[in-house]
């Protein structure tokens, strides 16, 4: 009887997975999804049967992917940053968000948020189809990484949108 509990202890101690580190740029996957559905979190679909478990609160919010089949392991992690809310007049002017070039403010907020895992802005520049892409440096390894512009609707009827940057890392 005492052999069958302590192996019973030993095999739930074997399976408890680490908290989640909330580090998009980090190499751990291996996090107890628990943790992160207790601290709350909205659950996002984005396609494919795979969904986001974002933070809630905050101008980045580090999310981690699972696919619904298998539902206890990470397979991709990132953040999105709500850059800034905007109120169009017409639907039309939506394919123009992305174009915008962000200001200086915004880039001091975006270094205040990086700054906890050693990145800054580094670069804003062009892509092939027009839309503004931000680079960002790590500042111990100089690394760059590329954050993709993108918007979300937040109410389309009233046409509220979120300009955000996302940054996405798959295992």
């Amino acid at each position: 009887m005492k052999k069958s509990i302590i192996i019973l202890i030993l095999i739930t101690l074997n399976s408890c997975k680490p908290s989640p580190t909330y580090n998009a740029f980090d190499e751990e996957f291996d996090i107890s999804l628990r943790e992160v559905v207790k601290n709350g979190c909205d659950t996002i679909t984005v396609g494919c049967g795979f969904f986001n478990l974002r933070e809630k609160n905050g101008k980045l919010r580090n999310y981690y992917q699972i696919y619904v089949e298998d539902w206890n392991n990470v397979v991709a992690k990132g953040f999105d940053y709500i850059l800034d809310t905007l109120y169009l007049k017409e639907e039309r002017e939506f394919g123009k968000i992305r174009n915008l070039k962000i200001s200086e403010t915004q880039i001091v907020e975006l270094n205040t948020e990086l700054e906890k895992y050693g990145f800054k802005f580094y670069n804003q520049k062009e892509d092939e189809f027009g839309n503004n892409s931000v680079e960002i440096i790590n500042e111990l390894s100089e690394k760059t990484f590329e954050l993709e512009p993108l918007t979300e609707w937040i109410n389309q009827k009233d046409l509220v949108i979120y300009r955000q940057l996302s940054y996405f890392k798959g295992k």
